[in-house]
């Protein structure tokens, strides 16, 4: 697995990997270390797809109590590869420079999502990020070429939220505009930013991407289809 995308990044653009969740529905098995028919584990899979995007900087949210989840990150943050990435902004705009893949423990993230969410947003206005883009990490089929859709259509029109067409709603991920980081920060309890893409109306910028791509896999059934997946397959039918 390589963390250098095959095109230039974005300046200014942060991921998030939502990885602290408890995965109950699922135990005693953790649904981001089942593995696909190759053997690679979800969570590697999420974070593949993110790497190759357009995106400058990702950071993976983990909880604290799982070192089995932060294990399989430490090969790819102690590559050589995983270096800052050479963006103008970095240097004229005041920011140190940072490994493009990094890790952080949530804390009390059995306090719900908001925990994740606010140290993402955090982790953003630190690094100066003019966007967040927020991804599950139960979420292995979507694709870089949808991730680049989202960064390349907020840089062009400013919108405050982008986001995957979901049966005319939005899906996930979401990528925010730094012009929302206030109202993620005041977002309580297991909610994500739901309520504030009900508030956002019209300004949310849709853009089309396929069903199967925005699938979750959070339940035993969904474990069991994702274990039969290859490597490479962009979709996954239900059994």
């Amino acid at each position: 697995m390589s963390n250098i995308p095959t095109h230039p990044m974005l300046a200014g653009t942060l991921a998030i990997i939502l990885a602290a969740g408890r995965s109950s529905r699922t135990a005693p098995a953790h649904k981001l270390l089942a593995c696909d028919a190759s053997g690679q584990p979800m969570l590697l899979r999420t974070l593949e797809a993110v790497l190759a995007s357009a995106v400058e900087e990702v950071l993976v949210l983990l909880p604290p109590e799982r070192p089995d989840l932060a294990a399989l990150l430490h090969p790819l943050l102690e590559s050589p590869a995983n270096t800052p990435a050479p963006s103008g902004p970095v240097a004229s705009g005041g920011r140190q420079p940072v490994r493009r893949l990094r890790m952080t423990c949530v804390r009390q993230p059995e306090l719900g999502l908001s925990r994740s969410l606010h140290t993402g947003v955090r982790a953003a206005i630190r690094r100066r990020a003019s966007s967040l883009l927020v991804c599950l990490g139960d979420m292995p089929l979507v694709s870089p070429a949808l991730l680049d859709t989202l960064l390349h259509t907020q840089r062009a029109t400013n919108a405050p939220a982008v986001a995957p067409d979901r049966h005319g709603q939005p899906g996930n991920p979401v990528l925010w505009s730094a012009q929302c980081y206030d109202r993620l920060l005041g977002v309580q309890g297991d909610q994500g930013g739901r309520a504030i893409l009900r508030d956002l109306g019209s300004a949310v910028r849709l853009v089309p991407a396929p069903a199967a791509m925005l699938e979750d896999f959070d339940t035993p059934e969904r474990l069991s289809a994702f274990a039969h997946m290859n490597a490479n397959s962009p979709t996954l039918p239900r059994p």
